[in-house]
């Protein structure tokens, strides 16, 4: 699976770096990164290689298709659900204030891009990329040691929706504005 992972972050890395797949729509020349887009290739990523080093095991000489479980599917909606309603909310924004987006402001790196919003780094942010660090390392692991897609517990998928359901919709605010009344 190690083979599968680094040839698709190589893919990843070399389509990002000539189609801006995982930065914000943008004004900016050097385009930050987008938390909802990282989230999604992340988790296809890893379902994408287990699937691939399954069926290319050694010890599976008919190329036999492993199946994925309800809680895998699950996480794969979360993700794309988290980008669509990321996706909606920038669309909204640029329509409604272009000019004032955080998004339009320069990149700052990785880490920073993907944990902050206008205010700087948000702890909704930073639960969600590790929860998504945890569970996906723990799905390698389970993947490498038992030879099989594992399935995630509800109890796990609830804490992943909920974690990507705050950022969601703190992300519906980042950009808007408050008036004072005075």
């Amino acid at each position: 699976m190690i083979l599968w992972l680094l040839v698709y972050s190589g893919i990843i890395v070399f389509l990002d770096r000539k189609y801006l797949l995982l930065r914000d729509t943008s004004t900016a020349n050097d385009k930050p990164y987008s938390l909802s887009r990282v989230q999604l290739a992340w988790w296809m990523g890893f379902v994408l290689c287990a699937f691939v080093a399954l069926v290319f095991a050694k010890n599976n000489p008919n190329f036999s298709v492993p199946t994925f479980s309800d809680g895998i599917l699950i996480v794969m909606g979360i993700s794309s659900a988290t980008s669509i309603a990321a996706t909606v909310t920038d669309v909204s924004d640029q329509s409604n204030n272009p000019l004032s987006r955080h998004q339009n402001s320069e990149g700052n790196g990785f880490f920073l891009d993907i944990l902050s919003d206008k205010d700087g780094t948000s702890v909704p942010r930073l639960q969600t990329v590790l929860f998504n660090i945890i569970f996906a390392v723990w799905f390698f692991l389970k993947v490498w040691n038992d030879g099989t897609i594992p399935d995630l517990e509800p109890n796990t998928l609830v804490l992943l929706g909920l974690s990507s359901g705050t950022y969601a919709t703190l992300k519906t605010t980042e950009n808007k504005t408050t008036k004072s009344v005075g």
